[in-house]
């Protein structure tokens, strides 16, 4: 396995993945919960933030639109053409540092720049999940916190199951094809825990971003509103045992001072 770039497939990527529900729900709690238990964020402070392998910039927009100087990076050039174009058309280009390169690449010239630092929906795409981690944690100052959210092996389990594939489950085949958009490297959330506290990092939240929606059959979530959805992944998101259960799981980590 080697680091998924999306050159080629940014459009179609856009479209699968945020242009629905699935995405609208994903980009929507994971906000709240950054606004949640980091009221910093919204004070009118100024924080240096790095949105970590950002692909189209959503996270990076809304922190600039508080007033966050934000640096965007990721490896394809068309997941950042795209990015920009939406960064441009809200008036936040003197606010984004735009650049095209790896998080290690980031991480080696910026070390311990930063006050907050996002990766999502990276970890699951890249060759080696435990050098990112570390190149992560380089970044990021004394007291700083980290957002990191990626895709859950627990809930690939739990969908098999129900599906019924039987042959997955007794080989542990949980990885997407290569070519498409089903990520090769779910994580397991307590192995992700573990390489965490072994970089240093106290676990401050825990939670399943898409448990309710994803357990929903097909016919069922036509029936409910996203906001009603949204509520429920809310209310039950952060309890045990539902926040290793979702679709993603985010962790908010901080780096003692």
């Amino acid at each position: 396995m080697t680091d998924r770039n999306f050159d080629g497939i940014a459009e179609r990527f856009k479209k699968n993945i945020y242009g629905n529900a699935k995405g609208e729900l994903r980009l929507a709690l994971c906000w709240r919960e950054l606004l949640d238990k980091l009221p910093a964020l919204s004070d009118g402070r100024s924080m240096s933030v790095w949105d970590a392998g950002g692909g189209l910039g959503q996270m990076s927009i809304r922190l600039a639109e508080l007033g966050h100087s934000v640096l965007l990076n990721d490896i394809s050039a068309d997941m950042l053409e795209l990015a920009a174009k939406d960064i441009a058309a809200a008036g936040l280009t003197p606010q984004l540092d735009i650049r095209k390169a790896s998080i290690q690449a980031i991480s080696a010239g910026q070390k311990q720049s930063f006050d907050l630092v996002l990766c999502h929906a990276v970890l699951e795409w890249v060759a080696d999940q435990e050098n990112i981690i570390s190149a992560l944690v380089a970044g990021m100052r004394p007291g700083c916190h980290l957002s990191l959210m990626f895709y859950n092996r627990n809930a690939l389990i739990l969908s098999n199951m129900a599906k019924g594939n039987l042959y997955k489950l007794r080989d542990r085949d949980f990885a997407g094809h290569p070519g498409g958009l089903t990520p090769p490297g779910p994580c397991d959330p307590q192995r992700i825990i573990e390489l965490l506290q072994q970089a240093g990092l106290e676990i401050v939240a825990k939670r399943g971003i898409r448990l309710v929606y994803d357990l929903m059959p097909r016919a069922v979530r036509a029936e409910r509103s996203i906001a009603d959805v949204q509520a429920l992944e809310w209310q039950y998101g952060a309890d045990e045992p539902f926040w290793s259960l979702g679709r993603y799981v985010h962790l908010l980590c901080r780096l003692p001072e």
